[in-house]
């Protein structure tokens, strides 16, 4: 027997927000293995909607921060979109889905994007200095210039 899990790997970031949505995400992953078809419709519902949430956070993170990387990690969020999108298409037209091939794609869709985007992303919004939004950086320069 092959062990199902075997590409189901975590990172801890240390940031509440990120981890938290992180461990949401793969909790929902880790039922695809053990999902009835009758289930997989919404738990694949599920996951998109948990992706989307998240990812729109972590983009507002990034433009918050003024994060370099912002447009090449956003293309990353849109294409795991796509795919689930993808299959959400198939389920609506009946065509039969495999949890197991799911599951071992996402799988290695997150391990490799917690890797290679979040990884570098946390380390930047570590720094608090990042975390001083545009706008309140004009405003605190109009007070100091007693505007």
């Amino acid at each position: 027997m092959t062990d199902m899990t075997a590409t189901l790997r975590l990172q801890h970031y240390n940031l509440p927000a990120m981890d938290r949505a992180h461990h949401h995400f793969m909790a929902l992953l880790g039922t695809l293995p053990m999902v009835s078809k009758t289930a997989l419709p919404c738990l694949l519902n599920s996951l998109i909607l948990n992706a989307r949430e998240h990812f729109d956070q972590e983009e507002r993170f990034m433009q918050v921060t003024g994060y370099p990387g912002y447009e090449s990690h956003r293309q990353q969020h849109q294409a795991l979109l796509k795919i689930l999108d993808d299959y959400h298409q198939e389920l609506q037209h009946q065509t039969p889905l495999d949890a197991l091939t799911l599951h071992s794609q996402l799988c290695l869709w997150q391990d490799e994007h917690q890797q290679g985007w979040d990884g570098p992303l946390a380390d930047y919004l570590r720094f608090t200095q990042n975390w001083q939004p545009r706008e309140q950086v004009v405003l605190d320069l109009a007070v100091a210039g007693g505007c």
